[in-house]
């Protein structure tokens, strides 16, 4: 495996990781998200937005070339760094 694919295996693994754990988060909190709590929170619309960004840098790590793939390395764990704390904010908020 190459250092572009094994980087992109690490991102989208913790993506989908951190989706999951948002999607169990909303069904544990079906109340609170059901009546707008979570989903209009701010700490949801920040992963949200992590999340989106997440999922453009892994597009990014997809369509880089070797030049750019050491950069975007180096950027990796802030991206998932990010991630993880804006899910924790809102996992703190709503436990």
């Amino acid at each position: 495996m190459d250092t572009k694919d094994a980087l992109k295996q690490k991102l989208v693994s913790q993506y989908e990781e951190w989706k999951a754990d948002f999607d169990k988060l909303k069904a544990e909190t079906k109340g609170a998200y059901a009546e707008g709590q979570l989903e209009g929170s701010q700490e949801a619309k920040d992963l949200e937005s992590k999340m989106d960004k997440a999922k453009a840098f892994i597009e990014k790590v997809e369509n880089a070339n070797e030049e750019d793939l050491a950069e975007l390395k180096s950027k990796a764990d802030n991206e998932l760094d990010g991630l993880k704390n804006a899910f924790q904010n809102l996992k703190s908020k709503f436990n």
